[in-house]
């Protein structure tokens, strides 16, 4: 006898489909022309993808968990800013396409990689949440970029990040509060000034948080060179 879906749902769950409606919301703002406003969706499901998890560890992980969270991911994480990425790269032609269409296709394959054989310690490769993190505050301070770089500078990032994803280089799983906790601050800080109107301060906060995660990014060959060394 099957169970009634209701009944399977947990808190967590309950966070993920919201994670997942933020991606959706994420993509009718592109299409309408918000690409601000697209992007910072993409910000808020970075909260409700840490926020789930957390959830789950304090009340418990349901039957639905794993592949619900992946589902919301393609969304929020790849779908939405795949989308996004297409239409800043719209004016190279069939380029936006395979572009696009790599971030996308990495992030899935990452994605169908974790729920296969996912690490409890940490990560196989940049995790989809990062990968749209990242693409999302690159576009919100795009202003400062010069133009005439800032599609190659864009494509180049977009082709590192999809790599990264299927990588097989090891991450570690971000948990201490020493540095969650600025990254959160900052995050919050920055979705808050988006919509209190200052532009000016979203492109601040968003390159300090550009910062912080490529730092993440880039942790592994830092501690390759510190046990070398």
């Amino acid at each position: 006898m099957g169970q009634n879906i209701l009944k399977l749902i947990k808190p967590a769950d309950i966070i993920t489909l919201i994670n997942a409606l933020l991606g959706f919301a994420s993509i009718i703002m592109t299409v309408r022309g918000r690409v601000d406003s697209a992007l910072v969706l993409v910000l808020i499901a970075v909260i409700a993808d840490g926020a789930d998890g957390a959830v789950a560890r304090y009340c418990g992980f349901g039957v639905l968990g794993a592949n619900l969270d992946s589902l919301a991911d393609v969304i929020a994480f790849g779908v939405a800013p795949a989308l996004l990425a297409f239409v800043f790269l719209a004016n190279t032609g069939y380029m936006a396409v395979v572009f696009s269409g790599l971030f996308l296709a990495c992030g899935i394959l990452r994605l169908a990689r974790f729920n296969v054989a996912g690490k409890k310690d940490g990560f196989e490769g940049i995790p989809i949440t990062a990968g749209g993190f990242v693409v999302a505050l690159f576009l919100l301070i795009r202003d400062y970029i010069p133009h005439s770089y800032f599609v190659y500078t864009f494509a180049v990032l977009l082709v590192i990040i999809s790599l990264l994803m299927v990588s097989t280089i090891d991450y570690p799983k971000l948990k201490q509060p020493v540095i969650l906790a600025p990254m959160s601050l900052v995050l919050v800080f920055d979705i808050i000034v988006f919509y209190l109107g200052y532009p000016d301060m979203v492109k601040n906060a968003s390159l300090l948080l550009f910062i912080m995660i490529f730092a993440y990014i880039l942790s592994p060959i830092g501690r390759r060179c510190y046990d070398r060394y």
